[in-house]
């Protein structure tokens, strides 16, 4: 359990403004950093504290400027998603002790005033590459990355080792838009249509998109070519409907509404908090514009693989 530490900053009584740092894509893009503003929102239906939101151009100073500003704005919890921000946080954080900072998506430990967390996103992937097995009729199935980071590595190792605990002989090509360090990989709908659409017409009829604002363009291929696509991160499944199998949701909203709440209600905790199967941070939809196409079979092997997960008889390897 890791300890609370409230010695330097604010007690919650003091805690006026709640500032969101939006991460590459910005919002709108129905996925990441939507998720996290809807669990501010619901946060702050409770708490009653004026929310204030920065964009940015995804650029290192751009990315400085967007986090001065919220300090400016007299920001007493900041908040920012994903580890392009880390170092900024790293820096900042000393700077002004008297904050709280709230990393989602980055691991950061060892800072008094600073919560991060970590998604099993390889334990929902795992899942939704064993059902993208099961429904492929070309046995060849495909994955497009936003950016080639660790996270999203993690997404596809499990996407991989799903699909081939149902048939070795199961095809999986993968691409990946920008490499590390270039963020536009997220923000590139139509560079997403276009890589979806070639990997379509190269026999692929299901892929898994892990690509923020990029998946809009994605799955606007899929609609397109009458072919299947997996949603991420937010419940993607009315976007193209009968045509998004399903979305596996990486519950930023639950994490930004449980860790703003602990620290309204002094119950702060600093360092790393885990989100998983286990505790509802990834999961599957209901797949209610699909689940006809799932055979009774294939959710019992859904349910059964997410409990053999949960219970550790499934260990998926690669990037965490």
């Amino acid at each position: 359990m890791l300890l609370v530490s409230l010695v330097t900053v604010s007690s919650a009584r003091e805690i006026q403004v709640v500032g969101l740092l939006v991460g590459s894509g910005g919002l709108g893009d129905q996925s990441f950093n939507d998720m996290t503003l809807a669990g501010l929102g619901r946060a702050q239906k409770k708490y009653t504290f004026k929310l204030v939101v920065q964009e940015t151009e995804g650029k290192p100073e751009s990315n400085e400027n967007s986090l001065i500003a919220l300090i400016k704005q007299g920001a007493d919890i900041i908040v920012v998603n994903g580890s392009q921000f880390a170092q900024l946080i790293q820096e900042y954080s000393s700077k002004y002790p008297e904050k709280y900072f709230f990393v989602n998506d980055y691991p950061i430990e060892n800072l008094p005033n600073v919560a991060s967390t970590v998604f099993a996103q390889e334990e929902g992937a795992y899942l939704v590459g064993l059902l993208a097995a099961h429904i492929t009729n070309t046995g060849h199935i495909g994955f497009i990355g936003g950016v080639d980071l660790p996270v999203i590595q993690s997404f596809r190792d499990g996407y991989i080792q799903g699909a081939k605990s149902v048939s070795s002989d199961v095809k999986v090509s993968v691409v990946t838009v920008s490499p590390d360090g270039d963020y536009s990989g997220f923000n590139s709908p139509t560079l997403g249509f276009e890589l979806a659409v070639a990997m379509y017409e190269r026999g692929v009829d299901i892929i898994f998109s892990v690509a923020g604002l990029t998946g809009n363009g994605i799955i606007q291929a899929a609609l397109q070519q009458r072919k299947l696509v997996i949603g991420v991160d937010a419940d993607q499944d009315h976007m193209a409907k009968g045509f998004v199998l399903t979305s596996m949701m990486k519950r930023l909203d639950l994490s930004a509404f449980t860790e703003i709440s602990k620290i309204f209600e002094g119950r702060f905790e600093a360092g790393i908090i885990h989100y998983s199967l286990e505790n509802g941070g990834v999961g599957l939809t209901e797949m209610r514009y699909t689940r006809h196409l799932v055979d009774d079979s294939v959710m019992q092997q859904l349910q059964q693989a997410t409990q053999d997960i949960i219970d550790g008889r499934i260990k998926i390897q690669g990037n965490r």
